[in-house]
C-alpha cells in the first residue's frame, strides 16, 4: 500500500472493480451499487430500458372447424 497525502474532507476507498485504493473524490457509484474509480466506471446498458411492443396474434377472419368426412371400405370411384 502506497502512502497518500492528506486531503481535507476526502477519504480513501477500495475500488470494487480493480481492488485498488483511491480517494473517494475520484470514485463514482454505478447503477448496480459498485463504488469504482472513475477510469473503471461503466454506464448502464441502454438496452436495459427498452420496452417490448405488444404483438397482435389474432387472425382477422376465423371459421369454425367442420366435421371430418370418413370414407368407408371398399372405396369406389363415386367416393372420390
Amino acid at each position: 500500500m502506497t502512502r497518500r497525502s492528506y486531503k481535507k474532507g476526502d477519504w480513501l476507498f477500495i475500488c470494487d472493480r480493480s481492488g485498488e485504493e483511491h480517494y473517494a473524490s475520484k470514485g463514482r457509484m454505478e447503477w448496480n451499487g459498485l463504488f469504482v474509480y472513475k477510469d473503471y466506471y461503466e454506464e448502464r446498458q441502454p438496452q436495459d430500458f427498452v420496452r417490448g411492443v405488444k404483438d397482435k396474434q389474432s387472425v382477422p377472419i376465423t371459421r369454425p372447424e367442420t366435421e371430418p368426412v370418413f370414407i368407408t371400405n371398399p372405396i369406389t370411384w363415386d367416393d372420390l
